[in-house]
């Protein structure tokens, strides 16, 4: 008899974003202090206790992967289940689009972390590299997902996010060692090294992979992208290189549709619109089934203001995949842009809800900074006065009040008005 569980899948879990729960922690030492301020030691103590139980049960919210499945779990997710209706379980299949964005810590010694956006039919989780397991996780699951799903860092996590076979020496080898390093694995340490930070070290492994490789459009491509993220990080100087490797990538893949893909999108993250519409427009001359070669020719007609164009494209990416998650959202989103363009009360009325929502964002963002300030103002100077603390606290209520408002209308007008015929979508 075969025991059922040498069976099971292995699952994967990483932390979800806890902002969240530090907010709460944040209340509770602001109603801690208050209650001590007026005289009600019990309840300040419960409350102080409060603070590092809430950081502590921040750690249970979870995303499970469990090879066919996500899970979120946790207080929160069991709130937005239970109370909100949320979807916080989500076959790996219905996943519309991942998103994985380099956000810059300048401060920081990695320089950049990794935001990864999971959403679709209702479900959405985002986790960060800094987290532990994001490597082991992000690979999994990447790698049973459709390739038109992922974006290039998505696509590079999947392919090499696992140490190379030299990472254990990438930094001791010299070059007389290098050189004696097969090209393909040169490649595969850059790009991992790229990934984890240690950006100097890929930029000499970078090196003597195109030395010895030069006409290799898809080395090329990931250089590209180095490039740019380099010149975040170092000098902007390094954004001419980044756009000579992408032009010279282009020219040697003008028969390989899915790299020309890639190199568009990577034209589109520096700014240059036009070399992006060509590469996509040349994908599809050879398949006219790429779904991003398709909504990249969308972003870049919404950049133009051609919204019937958007609609367009979408219904073409729509009719040319297969995924029936990918087809589903092509179809929302042609629809949606169709009704954008043909009906301008429609269209004024999501030009104030977009408007409204980026307003409420920055706002939120500028309470959460206040609250943080003023809770350390309570927390190193309100002891030597008196009146710096009862001021503290009265900032930190009022913009407690006013993030926990501002996320409520975050989460009111985050919907876009249903289309007539179609379920509700976000």
């Amino acid at each position: 008899m075969i025991d059922s569980n040498a069976r099971r899948q292995p699952s994967y879990r990483i932390h979800t974003e806890q902002g969240r729960y530090y907010f709460a922690a944040g209340i509770a030492l602001m109603l801690s202090s208050v209650a001590f301020r007026v005289g009600y030691s019990s309840a300040g103590v419960v409350l102080l206790v409060g603070f590092p139980l809430v950081l502590l049960v921040g750690r249970i919210e979870v995303l499970v992967f469990d090879g066919a499945s996500l899970r979120r779990r946790g207080p929160y997710a069991w709130l937005q289940a239970n109370l909100l209706g949320t979807t916080t379980q989500l076959p790996v299949a219905q996943l519309e689009i991942v998103i994985t964005e380099v956000i810059h810590l300048p401060f920081s010694l990695t320089r950049y972390r990794f935001r990864t956006i999971l959403a679709g039919a209702g479900f959405e989780a985002v986790i960060f590299s800094n987290t532990t397991n994001y490597q082991s996780f992000v690979t999994e699951l990447f790698a049973v997902l459709d390739e038109s799903k992922l974006d290039f860092h998505s696509t590079a996590w999947r392919r090499y996010g696992a140490p190379s076979p030299i990472a254990s020496v990438a930094e001791l080898l010299d070059d007389a060692h290098m050189a004696q390093v097969p090209s393909p694995l040169l490649r595969i340490a850059a790009n991992h090294l790229t990934l984890i930070g240690q950006l100097k070290l890929a930029l000499r492994y970078f090196g003597h992979a195109y030395g010895r490789d030069r006409g290799n459009p898809h080395l090329l491509c990931e250089m590209g992208y180095f490039f740019r993220r380099f010149a975040l990080s170092e000098h902007p100087r390094w954004q001419l290189r980044a756009a000579a490797c992408l032009r010279l990538a282009a020219r040697l893949a003008r028969h390989e549709p899915r790299l020309l893909e890639r190199i568009g999108e990577a034209y589109c993250e520096l700014f240059d619109f036009v070399r992006a519409e060509r590469c996509f427009r040349r994908a599809i001359e050879i398949d006219r089934t790429l779904f991003r070669a398709y909504t990249g020719l969308a972003e870049i007609a919404f950049r133009d203001g051609q919204l019937a164009r958007v609609a367009h494209y979408y219904y073409a990416a729509a009719h040319g995949v297969a995924d029936a998650a990918l087809r589903r959202r092509a179809q929302r989103e042609a629809r949606y842009y169709e009704r954008l363009s043909q009906d301008d009360d429609y269209l004024e009325a999501e030009v104030r809800r977009i408007t409204f929502l980026h307003h409420v964002r920055q706002m939120r963002t500028v309470a959460g900074y206040v609250f943080f300030l003023a809770w350390l103002v309570v927390g190193v100077a309100g002891r030597l006065s008196p009146d710096l603390q009862d001021g503290g606290l009265a900032i930190m209520g009022s913009s407690g009040l006013a993030w926990l408002g501002l996320s409520a209308g975050l989460r009111w007008r985050r919907k876009r008005a249903d289309l007539p015929g179609t379920v509700p979508s976000d």
